[in-house]
This record gives structure tokens, sequence and C-alpha cells, in this order.
């Protein structure tokens, strides 16, 4: 997957979460959002899948936005824009 497909995805996602008033949304939900705008395609049979092998892979290179979190099996995402962009240093 290269840099460029995964902005798209960010960027596709960020809209639809700002249009529906959402700050995450889940795999399957989320892979629904990217099938209808035509980013990646989703599978009938075990929907979400496609993007969770994305994620997978993304996971094991070290390459998976701070957005993106897996616990248990479910894989959330939220919006890009509400991670911190710098690493905030307190001092006491």
């Amino acid at each position: 997957m290269t840099n460029l497909n995964l902005k798209t995805i960010q960027k596709c996602l960020d809209d639809y979460m700002l249009r529906k008033g959402k700050t995450e949304i889940g795999d399957i939900e989320a892979n629904q959002v990217l099938a209808v705008a035509g980013v990646i395609n989703d599978d009938q049979a075990h929907p979400g899948r496609p993007l969770r092998e994305i994620l997978r892979k993304l996971r094991d290179t070290n390459l998976l936005p701070q957005n993106v979190r897996q616990f248990q099996g479910l894989w959330t995402i939220k919006h890009s824009k509400t991670m911190a962009k710098v690493l905030q240093i307190m001092q006491f």
C-alpha cells in the first residue's frame, strides 16, 4: 500500500465522520464507507475484511497511523484531526 492510498482512505473516512458527527467508527462501517466511495471493495461474506487486512499489514510493519487502534480484535478508527500533532512535554 502506498502512502497516497492511506491518505485517500483517511480523507474519505474523515469526511464521512464529519458529515455524520462521529469521532470514531469501527472497521466494518469504515469498509462500507470506502466501498461506497469506490476506494476499496467490500467482501460480502466477511464485511470489513479488506480494510482489516490493510490495517494488519500496516500494524506489522509499524506504519499504523495513531488514530487507528486494535483492542481485543476490534479495530476502531478515530478522526485523524483529533490526534495531537506534536509531543507535549510537561515540566514540573
